[in-house]
């Protein structure tokens, strides 16, 4: 019989669920456009490529991160700078977490820790949403978590090359992002833990000062230097003012945010401090167990009382590169009260063998673990890998950034990018994301105040945004000034979805630019972000007809292409490859009883094919079947030409309707668009 060393099994489990995850993550990557943060980096990356170095169209360099900057760039260089290529940065850092979580409790606790922190956390829908963004999260929580690895090994085990790999990791880690600056208090956590004797010794000391000094010079850099990517303006120069920019009154809010989000597993948290504290003060005291238990609580409970005192955005992402701590902690918590309820079960029923123990251990362990376990589970990583435009995003969770649905900015940007003159003037709401995907934007439309995004700046041409140089329009008389002022340029505005938030745009502009609908000429699949066009004298793209642009429908197949013989210049195609595919629309309001006429906009490439192409359904709101009828491809005219299909239909009673088109992969279609027409009670 061939025996199996037991810890070669586990390092087959280990990376097997590591190929799974990655493939997994890799799914759709990236189908979806750059939002939150991501246009910064991605821009950033690009600028690399071209210059060398982070600098912006404005002049300005982004230092925030710049070290993530550089990996997104070699990424780009070997891959291409897409969305996906930028994007698996993250899907590497967050997979290469795993053995790291392995060997790092493997050795501060025990095998069965190491083994069950890794699904705990990587089943997290935390770690999932930020495992899929070109923002520098990922990256850093791995960072952060090797220099902890590396300062344990170095430090408490006294191996000497690890103390060089900590002090190098500290350095690197701020470059990533400053958040990585929490991982200084494992200094404070060692003082405390071995006493000020070990602490005053040349190997710490040169480390610990080598590092202070250069957070100290990141943070006079940030202040002095930092034009572009500040969380605060900077109101005053001076040392008081620096105090201000950085600090503020003391709150508990970033421990509160862990509790909103996990309140069972803060609860257990909680509770195995005071197991921890107990255990030291009885019988534990010397146990390396409780040792490195209590380092890990200090690693987590400082930088949190530190972001206490730092002045930032109240946002759980903050949190990510002490989400693993906050993790183990939680496993240990379990695992310590599973042996606590079976010691005293045990006494209860008189169970002796120890053997015995150790299985009832690990059962109540396991069971408790998947069940106290909050926001983890396949279902949760589908809903979050497979997210389409329009699919709603939970904000209280992880992202806490007002961003309801994942934005277009992608579609309306190509969509003026392709119809985009020399003379046109480009004016957007997001003027990173417009420049990497319109190609230009002239003029930046913010009416926010300070903290909503200080991104402007005063020039001798005057006020411009800081990243792309574009002038800021914050008044509805300056935004019509543009328009009235340049009657023989066509002018396009480029919204977002801050376009509904009136601390982002002003209800003046906001009314204006959504009272000119005749104006529209594109909207993007997350229903929100939009294209409005002045000065189309021509008509080549502003249509009067009230048309359903299928394009602009949330479906996450098709490409966007774009033909001037189709209504607003785009259709969407679907190609035969892609097979049987359903595009759903509900009407959102009700229609009364009577007669109706559907008429459907549809071009094909081949007509002569005698099998259905295309079907249509229509049901009332309780499901119930209204109409249904099929197209084949000889019912077409004309191959490669649009044409108008019409089916009549009857509601006999009020209701709202959900309409079914089905694509049955025969032959390659455009879809342009559809229309409900009224034709009355009685034909």
């Amino acid at each position: 019989m061939i025996k199996i060393n037991r810890e070669i099994l586990f390092w087959i489990i280990i990376v097997l669920f590591s190929l799974f995850l990655f493939i997994f993550l890799l799914h759709s990557l990236g189908k979806l456009s750059l939002w939150m943060d991501e246009g910064f980096y991605y821009l950033a990356a690009k600028e690399i490529l071209k210059h060398g170095y982070p600098i912006f169209p404005s002049g300005h360099i982004l230092y925030k991160a710049i070290a993530y900057s550089y990996v997104l760039s070699f990424f780009a260089l070997i891959f291409g700078l897409t969305e996906f290529s930028t994007r698996l940065v993250s899907v590497l850092s967050i997979t290469g977490v795993i053995p790291v979580i392995y060997i790092m409790n493997k050795r501060l606790f025990n095998r069965t820790i190491a083994l069950f922190s890794i699904p705990v956390l990587m089943l997290s829908s935390w770690e999932i949403e930020y495992s899929r963004v070109a923002i520098y999260f990922a990256l850093l929580q791995l960072i952060y978590l090797l220099g902890i690895y590396f300062f344990y090994k170095g430090f408490f085990e006294e191996i000497k090359k690890y103390k060089y790999l900590a002090t190098v990791f500290f350095i690197i880690s701020p470059l990533v992002h400053q958040l990585g600056m929490g991982i200084w208090f494992c200094y404070p956590a060692y003082f405390i833990i071995k006493g000020y004797k070990r602490f005053f010794r040349k190997d710490i000391i040169i480390s610990f000062t080598a590092t202070t000094l250069f957070y100290i010079l990141v943070q006079i850099h940030e202040f002095f230097f930092w034009k572009v990517g500040y969380v605060y303006y900077k109101s005053e120069v001076s040392l008081k003012g620096m105090i201000n920019y950085f600090f503020k009154s003391f709150s508990l809010s970033y421990f509160y945010e862990f509790y909103r989000s996990f309140p069972k597993m803060s609860f257990i948290v909680l509770v195995g401090f005071f197991v921890l504290l107990g255990s030291k003060l009885v019988k534990n005291k010397g146990s390396v167990f409780y040792t490195n238990w209590f380092f890990l609580y200090l690693c987590l409970a400082f930088p949190l009382l530190f972001l206490g005192f730092f002045r930032t955005h109240v946002q759980p992402r903050y949190l990510f590169q002490l989400y693993p701590l906050f993790i183990i902690l939680f496993v240990i918590g379990i695992y310590k009260l599973s042996e606590a309820g079976i010691s005293i079960l045990s006494g209860m029923f008189y169970i002796k063998k120890d053997f015995l123990k150790t299985i009832l251990s690990f059962i109540l362990f396991v069971f408790l673990l998947f069940y106290i376990s909050e926001k983890t589970g396949i279902s949760e990583l589908t809903r979050i890998v497979n997210r389409k435009y329009g699919d709603p995003i939970k904000t209280n969770i992880i992202t806490r950034s007002g961003r309801f649905v994942h934005y277009d900015h992608k579609g309306v940007g190509e969509y003026v990018r392709h119809y985009l003159k020399k003379d046109d003037i480009v004016i957007a709401i997001h003027v990173v994301f417009q420049y990497i995907y319109a190609g230009k934007v002239d003029y930046w439309l913010w009416t926010g105040g300070p903290g909503t995004w200080d991104a402007w700046e005063k020039t001798p041409e005057g006020w411009k945004d800081v990243y792309i140089g574009a002038r800021w329009i914050n008044n509805l008389k300056d935004l019509k000034k543009v328009i009235e002022k340049n009657p023989d340029k066509r002018i396009w505005i480029i919204t977002s979805p801050s376009i509904l938030r009136s601390d982002h745009i002003n209800k003046a502009i906001a009314d204006f630019i959504k009272g000119n609908s005749d104006k529209l000429v594109f909207r993007g699949k997350d229903g929100m972000s939009e294209v409005y066009l002045w000065h189309d004298y021509k008509g080549e793209l502003i249509s009067k007809s009230k048309n359903i642009e299928v394009e602009w429908l949330p479906v996450d197949f098709g490409k966007i292409v774009y033909q001037t013989d189709a209504s607003r210049g785009s259709s969407l195609y679907i190609d035969r490859k892609e097979g049987r595919r359903i595009i759903s629309y509900k009407l959102d309001r009700s229609l009364p009883p009577g007669h109706y006429k559907l008429i459907l906009r549809l071009r094909i490439n081949e007509n002569e094919i005698r099998d259905k192409v295309f079907g249509i359904s229509i049901s009332y709101k309780n499901r119930e079947k209204l109409y249904r009828n099929f197209i084949s491809g000889n019912n077409f005219k004309y191959k490669n030409t649009f044409q108008d299909f019409s089916f009549l239909f009857f509601l006999d009673r009020e209701s709202r309707i959900k309409i079914e088109f089905l694509f049955t992969g025969k032959g390659n279609l455009w879809f342009d668009s559809f229309k409900i027409n009224y034709l009355g009670e009685v034909l």
